[in-house]
């Protein structure tokens, strides 16, 4: 049966029963008019609200992920910096101890080194290790000498390239 509704300005009272309703004239049905409410049905007043409040959402997602991932890579840092400071420690005490008198004088000792019973002091004056040869040798003129043989084979050697100095 269709959903069907009293014309408009009828009133109920005045619907005649079911023995006499041919006698009686009034407006025929009229056919409901079903207006849609609600639904998936988006009004576009409503889009830019939706838009702004999902940008709002993703900020807020975006910076939530980069907080974490400075946390984690502060956390993380904060771990190498404790590890490079017990490696300084570590290294400060290695020094300490190879720096110690104790061990050196020790090492010198295992060597076969030993300390000196007092102080000594050195003098630094230069010597002669090698005498000077004669000055007839330097300024010689004599062309068969071993020497001058073996300064000719030198430069022989060399293409010619090592003349006097």
């Amino acid at each position: 049966m269709p959903h069907l509704r009293f014309a408009p300005g009828v009133d109920r009272g005045s619907i005649p029963t079911a023995a006499g309703v041919d006698d009686v004239p009034f407006e025929p049905l009229v056919r409901r008019l079903r207006i849609r409410r609600g639904g998936p049905r988006t009004p576009l007043p409503l889009l830019p609200v939706i838009a702004i409040a999902a940008g709002i959402g993703i900020a807020y997602v975006n910076q939530t992920a980069h907080v974490t991932t400075a946390t984690y890579q502060a956390t993380r840092l904060e771990a190498k910096q404790q590890q490079l400071i017990a490696f300084d420690s570590q290294l400060g005490a290695e020094l300490s101890r190879l720096e110690s008198s104790e061990r050196i004088i020790a090492a010198a000792q295992d060597m076969g080194m030993r300390p000196a019973a007092k102080w000594a002091v050195v003098a630094a004056a230069p010597h002669n290790v090698i005498a000077s040869p004669p000055a007839e040798q330097l300024t010689g003129s004599d062309t068969n000498g071993t020497l001058q043989q073996l300064v000719g084979a030198l430069d022989g050697a060399f293409d010619g390239s090592g003349s006097a100095r």
